[in-house]
């Protein structure tokens, strides 16, 4: 069944000079967007998760953790930039690029950073709980839809999220490595974080940087 045009394919183009526009924007913006990540989740950590058990069963966990991160980033964004940036934070953000036809529902982001002046190209992030840091199949099938073009279908990075319930990052990393089958190299900006890169070859979209952060619950 063919798709008919999203109101924002209407509103906003996506021809070569907002193409080369974007690919600017992501790159003024990725190192802010990672920080507000990573300071988001240290609140979150201090305020809030250092009271949980996260050996115990837990409802829903993966949702509430990413609707609770997404509103400390929030906050910190707010304050540090009074709503006037080049892009504003997003929770569930769908992805339009890479919809099937309606009705079907388009896929969402956990978190998303949406550039103000073109509201089609989107920073996105996904996240995962892992039990724990080898039970890497949730975290891998993220990794296959950034390098399928299903996800960040119109720019060159994107980060996913690993929230680990147990073990350390770096266990999370070291088993990572072989599975993806791409180098793993620290990241330059966040060097005193676990964070770490790959880049990856696409066919439908634009070579892609993913950023690797793993984020330890307890």
């Amino acid at each position: 069944m063919p798709r008919c045009p999203t109101l924002d394919t209407l509103l906003w183009p996506t021809d070569p000079a907002a193409m080369a526009m974007a690919e600017d924007w992501v790159k003024s913006m990725t190192n802010q967007v990672l920080d507000f990540t990573w300071r988001g989740f240290d609140t979150l950590k201090k305020e809030y998760l250092h009271k949980i058990d996260f050996t115990q069963t837990i409802e829903q966990l993966e949702r509430s953790l990413t609707s609770n991160h997404f509103v400390e980033i929030q906050k910190i964004w707010a304050k540090e930039t009074n709503g006037d940036a080049s892009f504003y934070p997003h929770h569930e953000n769908p992805e339009m690029e890479t919809r099937a036809a309606a009705p079907a529902k388009p896929p969402a982001y956990d978190l998303a950073f949406v550039w103000q002046a073109n509201r089609r190209f989107i920073w996105p992030i996904e996240a995962k709980v892992l039990e724990t840091p080898g039970t890497l199949a949730p975290y891998l099938s993220d990794v296959v839809k950034f390098e399928g073009g299903i996800a960040a279908p119109l720019i060159n990075a994107g980060g996913l999220i690993a929230y680990l319930r147990t073990g350390t990052a770096v266990d999370f990393f070291a088993k990572l490595q072989p599975q993806l089958k791409k180098n793993l190299v620290a990241s330059p900006a966040f060097p005193d974080r676990p964070h770490k890169i790959s880049i990856h070859q696409r066919s439908k979209a634009p070579q892609i940087s993913l950023h690797h952060m793993a984020m330890v619950l307890n």
